[in-house]
């Protein structure tokens, strides 16, 4: 759901800017006065977690492939502000990384799976688990998070002009699977990794338990990195629809992105993609640490 360069014009991409940066404040500020923070290492964990899945595609079929997007996973592992910090970082170094996503377009992505995949999806299920139950919201809420997404990706090229109604639709209707899979995933991963005692309130857990934490969390992301080249090579739903009605830019995201593409070395092959991952994922948790703590003494 990365929206390339140039496809968003004229007062668009600053005003998704300032709602961007604005929601990210917003976040930081309650995260600091939050009761119930994660620890540095689980909020590196949670967001490296949230890379990697962003790059094991699947077939959803019709020649296209879906990602999970980690919004309400994040959300629900690190509690919503967090969750919005912890997406919000993975898409920074994406585009500035591996050119994932047009770098004016950042603003407009940051809004669409940060702030709404992460933030609204984690609200929504803060309301809906009273009612339905926790695994029944989780997959809720993940899949109507895509969907959200998706609704406001439409508005945001209708607002630019880009598109008719026949390019919305089929947006809706190709993104569906990626919600349902959003849903499953996002169950399955949160059953896994919430029992892992890895916050600040757990400090004083057995050593034993830290360590199968670290365990399952490491298990995780090393299956992570080697399926990653294994992925779907498949284009994604949103960059299929657009490519089927001729709507794909042709400019380049971010020509100084050192791993354009996810790959570590220009021949390609699943040592360069394997290597790209190993990269992206070590920034990403380091970059994770360093905004934690950095939350703990402002």
């Amino acid at each position: 759901m990365h929206l390339p360069s140039e496809m968003l014009h004229g007062s668009i991409c600053p005003v998704t800017a300032t709602i961007a940066i604005a929601g990210v404040a917003a976040a930081t500020l309650f995260a600091r006065k939050s009761d119930t923070r994660p620890s540095a290492s689980r909020f590196a964990l949670v967001s490296g977690t949230v890379f990697a899945l962003q790059m094991l595609n699947y077939p959803i079929g019709g020649g296209l492939s879906g990602h999970a997007l980690g919004g309400l996973l994040a959300s629900s592992l690190l509690g919503t502000p967090f969750g919005i910090l912890s997406v919000s970082l993975v898409l920074l170094l994406q585009t500035l990384l591996f050119a994932d996503g047009g770098l004016l377009m950042l603003g407009a992505n940051t809004l669409n799976m940060a702030l709404i995949g992460a933030g609204l999806g984690g609200v929504l299920h803060a309301r809906l688990q009273a009612h339905v139950g926790r695994s029944v919201s989780l997959v809720a809420s993940a899949g109507l998070s895509v969907m959200a997404a998706v609704g406001a990706l439409v508005a945001e090229l209708s607002a630019a002009g880009v598109g008719s109604s026949a390019l919305y639709t089929s947006l809706a209707i190709h993104h569906i699977p990626v919600a349902l899979g959003e849903g499953l995933v996002t169950l399955l991963l949160y059953r896994l990794l919430s029992a892992v005692p890895l916050t600040d309130a757990a400090k004083g857990a057995s050593p034993v338990a830290r360590s199968t934490a670290w365990t399952v969390y490491g298990a995780l992301l090393i299956g992570a990195l080697l399926l990653a080249p294994l992925a779907s090579a498949s284009p994604d739903a949103l960059e299929g629809t657009l490519s089927s009605f001729h709507l794909l830019p042709d400019a380049p995201n971010f020509a100084h992105a050192p791993w354009a593409d996810y790959q570590f070395t220009a021949d390609g092959g699943y040592l360069s993609i394997f290597l790209a991952a190993l990269a992206g994922l070590g920034a990403t948790l380091l970059s994770a640490m360093l905004l934690r703590r950095a939350i703990s003494r402002a």
